[in-house]
């Protein structure tokens, strides 16, 4: 399993959306917001859904330690 993977299912969908929505930073918003989709999309086993939000993911993870931003 994937590190991203892992994240995404430390915290339920619900909870990946209140912390999108709590954050007032928009490119952490959009992590989150990918973590939730990912977390739905390991849940249901959809393989080209996982793979389409594991490469958001971790390409908005790459962006956030960029920025210095990175922590959950």
């Amino acid at each position: 399993m994937r590190e991203v993977h892992k994240i995404a299912l430390s915290r339920t969908p619900k909870e990946w959306e209140r912390l999108a929505k709590s954050t007032s930073d928009l490119d952490r918003a959009f992590y989150y917001n990918a973590l939730k989709r990912l977390a739905e999309a390991l849940q249901k086993g959809n393989k080209s859904e996982i793979e389409t939000w594991t490469f958001n993911a971790e390409e908005l993870k790459k962006h956030l330690e960029a920025k210095g931003l990175f922590k959950i």
